[in-house]
């Protein structure tokens, strides 16, 4: 498969959340974790683990606890208006129905020497996150970044045995793009609503 440009690449990714049984192959797993270890991280310290998920009966146990994270959110309680549009709502709500059946799972993890989650701790791993996501793309992979299952944080680290001072961040389905989904140009706000120039709400 013809590599695509980054530009394009950028262009065209959008979060794809359905997927062929078909299996991947193990270099092409390979090759998307290396993009993501290309990314940069805080003092180059390289704090990110991959965990690739591909044993049925783990990635079962990982998404009863990610549909109990999305029922939690999306169906105990009403969504707030406008939270969710319809189209993306329905994607979403298949990818919790199903996302144990996706051939792969990768869990993004980043080690750290105790204390609370903070913003700071994620800017060293979702540059590799976006590095996966780009890669994926590039090579005609399907995948979205999706954290619902950090409200179950505690047990996802069980039924994996991560250790205490390891913080999941991402939990990125990775497969082929079932028939009808598929990459194209994205819709994004114009720069010009969500820029500022040198203090907030000042426009050109």
């Amino acid at each position: 498969m013809p590599e695509i440009g980054l530009f394009e690449a950028m262009y065209t990714q959008r979060a794809l959340r359905s997927f062929k049984p078909d299996p991947v192959p193990q270099e092409l797993i390979r090759k998307v974790i290396e993009a993501a270890t290309k990314a940069p991280s805080g003092s180059n310290a390289q704090d990110w683990r991959f965990i690739i998920i591909r044993d049925q009966l783990i990635k079962g146990k990982i998404g009863e606890l990610y549909k109990q994270a999305w029922a939690s959110v999306f169906e105990a309680r009403a969504a707030p208006p406008g939270q969710l549009e319809p189209r993306i709502r329905s994607s979403a709500s298949h990818l919790a129905d199903h996302i144990g059946e996706v051939p792969v799972l990768v869990l993004v993890c980043v080690q750290h020497h105790g204390g609370p989650t903070r913003m700071e701790r994620g800017a060293s791993i979702y540059p590799a996150v976006q590095n996966f996501l780009l890669a994926a793309r590039g090579l005609g992979l399907a995948s979205v970044l999706t954290t619902l299952h950090k409200r179950y944080e505690d047990q996802v680290k069980q039924v994996l045995g991560i250790p205490q001072n390891v913080e999941t961040a991402a939990l990125l389905p990775l497969g082929w793009p079932a028939e009808g989904v598929r990459y194209g140009p994205n819709k994004r706000k114009p720069i010009g609503e969500v820029t500022y120039y040198d203090r907030w709400g000042k426009t050109i």
